[in-house]
């Protein structure tokens, strides 16, 4: 008989459950999108649907760009110059935010872009 380590985790058990209500996840799937976007949380959309026990989630925003005057000689805040790869790539960050900070289980993000807000360069003082 050996006797077990005195470092040994006992196994994990469920011990409850946490429900998170929709309002909430809303909110919390707003602001990881704006925060990817680069806009207000105000101006996001979010539509939540059960997806066979995972969750779908539809967010409809403007996006930022620069003036098309300067989009050749300045690069983007994320350095990416197409509106289609920022909003590939603001999908997969909601996403896995989205997934770390509720630890809901995602079945699929779908960005749909409203418009295109135009940000003007800062200037430096």
């Amino acid at each position: 008989m050996t006797a077990a380590p005195v470092d040994a985790v006992p196994p994990a058990t469920q011990r409850g459950l946490t429900h998170i209500s929709s309002r909430a996840m809303t909110r919390v799937v707003s602001a990881v999108a704006a925060d990817a976007l680069g806009i207000a949380p105000s101006q996001v959309s979010v539509d939540l649907a059960d997806a066979a026990g995972r969750l779908d989630v539809t967010v409809r925003a403007p996006i930022r760009v620069l003036p098309l005057d300067r989009a050749d000689s300045a690069p983007d805040a994320q350095g990416e110059d197409s509106i289609l790869a920022r909003a590939e790539q603001s999908q997969h960050h909601i996403r896995g935010a989205v997934g770390e900070l509720t630890g809901a289980d995602i079945a699929g993000v779908t960005v749909r872009l409203t418009s295109a807000r135009i940000r003007l360069p800062r200037r430096v003082r």
